[in-house]
């Protein structure tokens, strides 16, 4: 039987030969190589993340135990069996306190809000975010393990009950005011110190909303009424406390003026007694004054009649007195005060 199938011819180039060799060479010195690199690369090194530190911590031998020293970023010893190094972020890390749902997707770790109740009974639910960063590693791990215990038995156990605390004290209209501020400075200052003393540096916590209740509007509402209502009566107790003692001293002035008006009425009367008294004594010396006179007078007279012309004078008197005592008209031809006509005639 005759064998049909294709002829085979092998080709031989003494350039495939020499290329042929040379690359087993070089692989077998790849090999060579590379086995011994990656087995020390699994086996005795690891690496560290920029953004991550670590600690060594060593199974057996005179070093056993967990090391101070920070292990720092890039390869590092780590040989299997013998040490370990356990890594931990060293860049800013992020707990979150909200109830929306939007914060769920993030890359942190996110709680429920912080219900926080105001000195007036008032729940307000706070949205607080605490920023913080690892300190010391040996301090964490010391205290609470590998992994990331300390979140809960450091950030969330001492920031939940300082918020409560710290803005607790406010009333729920003060969220909006200056107060608040203070109220957050203060609780940045506690678990700032609470932080360091666990290993852990707080960059900020920051309140970023606070939910009131619905029922808030309608409860603040009544009690700004009861509020008003308390300070209207107030007010109007004092007014009329105001009244009574504007009354009381509107009494006392006008007594007051009863009293100097009665004693201006008193030194009026004595100032007119005294005038009266002053009158009387000056027209009874103004009397006797014009009676001495008198006296001296008709004095006078009586010794003026008893000197010369004394017979005439009472002659005169006695014809004015017959005069004064006639009735009738008087007719008279001559001027009977001549006194001259009158003596001739008698004579």
């Amino acid at each position: 039987m005759t064998d049909l199938s294709t002829p085979r011819f092998r080709l031989q180039s003494e350039f495939l030969s020499a290329a042929r060799s040379r690359l087993g060479r070089v692989l077998r010195w790849v090999l060579l190589i590379a086995v011994p690199v990656l087995a020390l690369r699994t086996c005795a090194t690891t690496y560290v993340a920029p953004d991550e530190v670590g600690l060594r911590q060593i199974s057996f031998g005179p070093h056993k135990g967990l090391q101070k020293e920070v292990v720092g970023c890039g390869y590092r010893r780590e040989i299997v069996g013998y040490e370990r190094i356990f890594t931990f972020p060293r860049d800013l890390q992020v707990i979150e306190f909200t109830n929306n749902p939007l914060e769920s997707e993030t890359r942190h770790r996110v709680l429920p809000a912080i219900n926080c109740p105001t000195v007036d009974g008032y729940p307000v639910s706070i949205d607080v975010s605490v920023l913080y960063r690892i300190a010391n590693p040996y301090l964490v791990v010391s205290r609470f393990g590998f992994g990331k215990a300390y979140e809960d038995s450091v950030v969330i156990r001492f920031t939940d009950p300082g918020v409560k605390h710290h803005l607790g004290e406010l009333r729920a209209e003060e969220f909006y005011r200056d107060s608040r501020l203070q109220k957050v400075s203060d609780l940045r200052r506690e678990l700032t110190t609470r932080f360091a003393e666990n290993g852990l540096q707080l960059s900020d916590i920051v309140v970023r909303q606070y939910d009131y209740p619905a029922t808030f509007q309608k409860l603040t509402e009544q009690k700004k009424i009861q509020d008003q209502s308390v300070l209207a009566n107030r007010a109007l107790a004092k007014q009329a406390e105001v009244q009574t003692r504007l009354n009381e001293i509107t009494t006392e002035g006008q007594n007051l003026i009863n009293v100097k008006t009665a004693e201006f009425q008193a030194s009026i009367t004595e100032i007119n007694a005294q005038k009266d008294l002053y009158e009387r004594s000056k027209h009874a010396e103004g009397d006797l004054l014009v009676r001495s006179a008198e006296a001296a007078g008709s004095e006078q007279i009586n010794k003026a009649m008893e000197g010369a012309g004394s017979e005439k004078l009472l002659r005169l008197r006695k014809g004015l007195a017959v005069l004064h005592a006639i009735e009738g008209p008087i007719y008279i031809t001559g001027d009977p005060t001549d006194i001259g006509r009158l003596s001739s005639n008698h004579q």
